[in-house]
Order: structure tokens, then C-alpha cells, then sequence
């Protein structure tokens, strides 16, 4: 309680009194704060920044036209080749053709530690050397809570900071990385228009070879099962309809010359016979030549392996057979002649007859196993056209594959030249780097007032950690409470000259 009677006694002349008294603890750190930050502000190395700016231009030809192929979003594009561009294989470049970083000393952190330790200050590592430039680069974008309005109006922007202690050096630093920037973004959408291009070739290729592979199956199978296809059924019952119209009438046909065999029999055997004359050889003859001018027909139209061929065939050499044998009857032989044989006068209707039976019955014969043929065709073929439904389903997928690919293919590749011909998204430098004319680095009046007004700080502090540790009784007020002896009288300060005069 007292204390802190003691303490809301004092007033403000009390403690500039205590500064008056110790005012060497507070000028002592000033002067060394100033001194330190005057020190501090000259022996910080001089940094130089160049900025440019880069303009993200869209793609110049319309996409209903064009589509590209690389849809990248531009913050991801610009992280990945910031990450390309800030490698550690680019900087050490960039360092060995600019000589950055060569004359790059101690810092005075390092001054200081040396100092203390006392050993020497090693020169810096690449890798420090390499951070040190990554942490001296800097990317900006321009105005990315506004990208609604900047897509509007054609693109987003960007700016790269280089920090450098020559200005002519940091500016063709800067340069350097906005051409690096540039060449990076057109060289990975090259490849990756490139990299789409090959890859939908590649599958274009395998799409390609699936549907041959398909094609040649569909095409076997039609040979195969020739006759049961599907798109022959109708083919078939109208061949079906014919042969059977066509059997109705060699059926009576057949059914008439039976019955007329039976006739001309019936007269063989109750009419007397007759000898064989020139006119019956030359009906036989005249039959064939009649056959043989309707096989010449028949062969004008059919190939030789068609049935009704070689049925005439086989009927022209019968009748060929049957003539010769006629003509050897006739010769007399020259040791004995015989007597003449009869012949009844319906033999040889009858002998045509018969040839004609036998020619129906081949034609009839035939015609049943043609029906048969056509009849088990007609059955198979909805085995056949399931089997081909199968087959043209699978191809007709492969073949939409292979046009949908074709498609992108094509697409791919207009987007690649497009790439190649710089018409698509690109970067485009529309502020050059400039060249510093006052390092931004250190800002020495700051340095030096934090200087100032650290050493008041200490100076301050300093004086109340005196006072606080060594107070002393400046008033008789100061006695109050201290001592019980009341104050009779005090002694006034007095100035040294008045103490010093004899």
C-alpha cells in the first residue's frame, strides 16, 4: 500500500529527473542503436527487382472448329511450369551463364557468428545458392479473384519478379525466365497434342486390325454357309416354288409316257412285226439331232455340271448307241448273207418313249434332291442368321469404334498442327522487363530508424532497470514511510562550477 502510495506520488518531473540523473544509461544505447543501424543499413547487400508481364492468350480459332486438346486450367498450368522452370537443372543454368551469385559473401548474421566463435565463414553450398535464387523469383498473378471478367476479355496475366544486385543483370534474368516461361508452355502443349496424336494412332491401329480380323471372320462365314443365309431365304423359296411346279410337270409328263409305253406295248404284242427301213433309222437320227441342238442350247446357258447337261448327255448317247446298233443290223456280212430282220412298226416310238421315261425319271430324280438341297437351306437358316447377327453386331461395334477413333484421330492431329503453328492458348510478354534504376533493397531510412528507436528502447529500459535496482531519495517526500525519523531540513542540488569555485 505504501508502494503504491509512493509510486502515484511521483509525476513526470520525477522521471525526467531519474533520465536527468542517468542520462548516459539512455544516450549510451542510442548512439549504439544508430551507430548499429547505420551500420546495418550500408553493409546490407543492394538488391534490384525487374518485373514482366506475361498475357495468356485463348486459343485464336474457334473451337467448333479446332478442339484442343489440352484443357489444362491456366493456375495448374502455371504451377507446373513454375515447378519446371524453378528445377534445379534450370537455375544452375541460368547462375553459370549470368555468373549470379559469385560474389555473394557472408551475411552479417554470419559476420557476427564468425566474430563470436571466431572461425571463418565457409562459402555457400549450390543447393543454398539454388534456394537462394528460387526465394529471389517471385509469380504474381494478376487479378485472380476477377476471372470471370478476365476470361471475358480473352485470358489471365501474370508477372515474374526477379531479385538481383546488378540491374542489368536482373533484367536479362527476368527475361530469360519470361522466355523459358514461354517456350515451356508451347513446347508441353506440343507434346502433349503430340503424346494425344500417338496414342489415338496406336488404338486407331488396333481398332484396325480387330475389325479386318472381323471382317475376314464375316467374310469366311458367308462362304461357309453360301445358300442358308439370311439374305438368300427369299432366293431360296422362290427356287422351292419353282422346282416344285417344275416337279408337278415332269411327274406328268412321266405319268404320260408310262401310259403311252403301256399303249404302244399292248400293240407290240398283237401286231405283227415289220423290218427294220431307213425311215425308222432316220427317225432315230433325226431324235439326235434334236438332242444335240437342245444341249448346244442348254450349254449356251447353263455350265456343264448343271443337271439338266447332263441328262441330254447321257440321253444323245443312247440314242447314238441305239442307232449304231441298228446300222450293224443292217450290214450284210460278206461270207453268208442273213435274212432281214422285222421290226414292229412301234418299236421305235417305243425306243423313244423309253428314252424319254429315262430322261424324266433322271430329271424327276434331280429335281427331288435339288428340293431337298433347297428345303435344308431353308431350315438352317435361322441358325445362320443368328450366327450372323453375332458376327455383324461385333462388327458393327468395331467398325463405330474404329470411326469414332478415326474421328479423334483426325481431331487430334488439326489440334497438333495447331499447336505447332502457335494458333492455340499461348503466353505473350506485353511488359519487357525493366531495367531497375534504384535497388528496392535495403530500405536504409528504415533500417536506420529501427536502429534509432531500438537503441532508445535499450536506453529506456536501461535507465528504469538502474533505477529499479539502485533507487535513491531525491525529495524529503521520498522519506515518507521509509524511516520514522521526521525530515528537519534538505540540502538543494547544486551545479559542479558553483562547487568547483574556491
Amino acid at each position: 500500500m505504501e508502494e503504491s502510495r509512493e509510486e502515484s506520488r511521483k509525476t513526470v518531473f520525477d522521471y525526467l529527473a531519474v533520465f536527468k540523473h542517468r542520462k548516459w544509461l539512455f544516450i549510451a544505447p542510442l548512439i549504439i542503436g544508430t551507430v548499429a543501424g547505420l551500420v546495418v543499413s550500408f553493409e546490407l547487400p543492394e538488391k534490384y527487382s525487374s518485373t514482366t508481364l506475361i498475357l495468356v492468350e485463348e486459343q485464336q480459332l474457334p473451337e467448333e472448329y479446332v478442339i484442343p486438346t489440352d484443357k489444362t486450367p491456366f493456375s495448374q498450368r502455371l504451377n507446373v511450369i513454375s515447378q519446371q522452370i524453378l528445377s534445379r537443372t534450370r537455375l544452375e543454368k541460368i547462375i553459370r551463364e549470368f555468373g549470379l551469385y559469385s560474389q555473394t559473401g557472408p551475411g552479417l548474421i554470419e559476420k557476427a557468428k564468425s566474430l563470436i566463435t571466431g572461425s571463418e565463414t565457409e562459402a555457400p553450398t549450390p543447393d543454398e545458392i539454388i534456394e537462394q535464387m528460387r526465394s529471389d523469383i517471385q509469380f504474381t498473378v494478376i487479378g485472380e479473384q476477377n476471372s470471370k471478367k478476365q476470361s471475358d476479355s480473352g485470358g489471365n496475366a501474370f508477372s515474374i519478379t526477379y531479385s538481383g544486385e546488378q540491374p542489368q543483370t536482373t533484367m536479362q534474368v527476368t527475361n530469360t525466365l519470361s522466355s523459358l516461361f514461354i517456350e515451356e508452355n508451347l513446347k508441353a502443349r506440343e507434346q502433349y497434342a503430340e503424346g494425344t496424336s500417338e496414342f489415338l494412332s496406336s488404338e486407331l491401329d488396333m481398332a484396325q486390325q480387330e475389325l479386318e480380323q472381323l471382317e475376314q471372320r464375316l467374310k469366311d462365314f458367308k462362304q461357309a454357309h453360301m445358300g442358308t443365309l439370311p439374305g438368300q431365304l427369299d432366293a431360296n423359296l422362290r427356287t422351292l416354288d419353282r422346282l416344285q411346279l417344275e416337279l408337278q410337270t415332269v411327274t406328268a409328263s412321266l405319268k404320260t409316257n408310262e401310259d403311252r409305253k403301256q399303249v404302244l406295248e399292248e400293240q407290240m404284242k398283237y401286231n405283227a412285226p415289220m423290218a427294220v427301213t431307213p425311215a425308222i433309222q432316220s427317225s432315230l437320227a433325226g431324235e439326235l439331232e434334236s438332242a444335240r441342238a437342245e444341249l448346244g442350247q442348254m450349254l449356251s446357258v447353263f455350265k456343264e455340271s448343271y443337271p439338266d447337261v447332263i441328262i441330254m448327255k447321257k440321253r444323245i448317247k443312247d440314242l447314238e448307241r441305239q442307232l449304231q446298233g441298228e446300222a450293224g443290223i443292217e450290214e450284210p456280212t460278206k461270207e453268208a448273207s442273213a435274212p432281214p430282220k422285222v421290226m414292229h412298226p412301234a418299236y421305235a416310238e417305243l425306243m423313244a418313249v423309253k428314252s424319254q421315261i429315262t430322261t424324266l425319271s433322271r430329271r424327276e430324280s434331280g429335281i427331288r434332291k435339288q428340293l431337298e438341297e433347297y428345303a435344308n437351306r431353308v431350315e438352317l437358316t435361322p441358325a445362320s442368321e443368328q450366327q450372323l447377327t453375332d458376327l455383324q453386331r461385333d462388327y458393327d461395334i468395331s467398325l463405330q469404334n474404329y470411326q469414332a477413333l478415326l474421328e479423334k484421330k483426325m481431331s487430334a492431329r488439326l489440334s497438333e498442327n495447331l499447336e505447332k503453328r502457335q494458333k492455340g492458348a499461348r503466353f505473350r510478354v506485353i511488359d519487357p522487363a525493366n531495367l531497375p534504376q534504384s535497388p528496392d533493397q535495403p530500405n536504409k531510412p528504415l533500417v536506420m530508424s529501427l536502429g534509432v528507436a531500438g537503441g532508445a528502447a535499450a536506453g529506456v529500459a536501461l535507465v528504469f532497470l538502474v533505477e529499479f535496482l539502485n533507487p535513491a531519495f531525491r525529495k524529503p517526500e521520498d522519506f515518507d514511510g521509509v524511516i520514522d525519523s521526521p525530515v528537519l531540513t534538505s540540502i538543494p542540488l547544486f551545479p559542479i562550477e558553483q562547487t568547483s569555485k574556491p
